[in-house]
């Protein structure tokens, strides 16, 4: 099977990368042909990529122009020289419109699968505007597949799941004496919206409170980690608190996974985390709020399998970690992790539903003609003047490019700007599907 994988060359942080470099290897040790490719320009940077994750062996796809018309045109050559039996879009929107125009034409005969990382509504959006050409979806967590169905449009029979995965090697118990000091982490993208980084000094307050004495190590960046130094600064100074910045998945492992008690979730949403599976499958325990996403996957189960809290609330939370000075709490809740993730979250496991769920795609009837891809708002004065197509091929004639202040702009993740109200609307929406009994959901 000819699998391409199209996605983002702009970040080389995250979850989602993380997913792909453990797949498509995976993948290919099973006989699937894959080819990864990623854009080059500006922002979304191939040569920087490549060298992070070696092991895809991606390669650089060239928007010219820098329009969006260059970008449908770029893919849809793409697509009619592989031709792929199934082209996975990871995030960028435009591989939708320009399957469809190099289907019409005859150059592409595969199958288009939409993966879908995030509970987020523009995502949701691009289902709906693009759904007709779009042969399945493969989300990452059970709440992400009902919301592709009843949000997304998408017939349930062509929304498929597949979970991430992590290395699990054998149990042992958190080190240290959970009693004397009380060992934290947190790790993730330091920003408020979905990963609510500002309860953690509220959080270190309320433990105080309760004379708990402890350490927390903070491991990763983002926008909001200059306020948050200087909220976390008595912490920092006194040395119970560290704040790490960024660092590999080996430095993960060695200063971060097996060296604490318990990692704390304080997240709005989440379509994993896989940081929930890596902590777990290393012997911590997990903490976390009841965030919108872990309803309807069933993986963290109060008092069995971690200990939860409701989103926000910084002293049940604390309340909470307070029990896992007990060592035998913490020595049941980490066996019980540990067991969930070898089972469930393990590489073998995810491995086996990503192959399950491709010859589930490439099985699926093949979808009924599509209309026209849709047209993109005019790239500039040439677009208005003489049509998209015929301004690109002026505009590649003369060697005119444009240029783009952000990723988002040069090769778009979504279709639309973020709305923060359809977000928070999906999200109260979200909730309520995945914490039924929640009456705060």
């Amino acid at each position: 099977m000819k699998v391409l994988v199209f996605a983002p060359s702009a970040y080389l942080l995250g979850g989602v990368q993380d997913w792909l470099a453990n797949l498509v290897p995976g993948l290919r040790d099973g006989g699937l042909e894959v080819t990864v490719v990623v854009p080059d320009g500006d922002h979304h940077r191939h040569g920087p990529y490549a060298r992070a994750y070696p092991a895809l062996a991606a390669e650089p796809i060239v928007n010219p122009s820098g329009s969006a018309e260059g970008r449908i045109r770029a893919i849809a050559a793409l697509l009619g020289r592989l031709d792929p039996e199934l082209v996975l879009g990871v995030n960028l929107v435009d591989l939708y419109p320009a399957a469809l125009r190099a289907r019409r034409q005859g150059r592409f005969h595969g199958r288009v699968v939409m993966t879908l990382h995030a509970l987020q509504a523009s995502y949701l959006d691009d289902l709906r505007r693009h759904g007709a050409g779009i042969d399945a979806v493969i989300a990452t967590n059970r709440l992400a597949c009902r919301l592709a169905s009843e949000r997304g449009g998408m017939d349930a029979n062509r929304v498929l799941y597949a979970p991430y995965g992590v290395p699990v090697p054998p149990w042992r118990p958190p080190s240290g004496d959970p009693t004397a000091t009380l060992k934290l982490a947190w790790v993730g993208r330091l920003e408020q919206a979905q990963k609510r980084v500002h309860d953690l000094p509220p959080l270190l307050a309320a433990l105080k409170s309760l004379g708990i004495d402890l350490q927390l190590s903070i491991a990763g960046d983002g926008v909001e980690r200059p306020a948050l130094e200087r909220s976390l600064a008595p912490w920092i100074a006194s040395g119970r608190v560290r704040l790490l910045g960024h660092i590999g998945q080996h430095q993960l492992e060695d200063q971060i996974y097996g060296q604490h008690h318990a990692l704390v979730i304080t997240s709005a949403w989440e379509t994993g985390p896989i940081v929930a599976w890596q902590a777990m499958a290393s012997g911590m325990a997990v903490v976390s709020s009841r965030y919108v996403g872990s309803g309807l996957e069933g993986a963290l189960e109060h008092d069995a399998t971690a200990l939860l809290f409701p989103c926000g609330d910084t002293d049940a939370a604390a309340g909470e970690l307070a029990r896992l000075r007990e060592p035998a709490l913490l020595e049941r809740l980490s066996r019980a992790g540990h067991a969930l993730v070898s089972g469930r979250y393990s590489e073998a496991a995810s491995l086996g539903a990503w192959r399950r769920a491709l010859g589930q795609a490439l099985a699926l009837p093949p979808l009924a003609a599509g209309p026209e891809e849709a047209a993109p708002a005019p790239a500039g004065r040439l677009d208005r003047w003489l049509g998209r197509r015929r301004g690109e091929d002026l505009r590649r004639l003369l060697g005119q490019r444009f240029h783009h202040r952000s990723a988002g702009s040069e090769w778009p993740h979504a279709g639309g700007a973020s709305d923060r109200a359809a977000e928070a609307a999906l999200l109260a929406a979200a909730g309520r599907l995945d914490h039924p009994d929640d009456p705060h959901g």
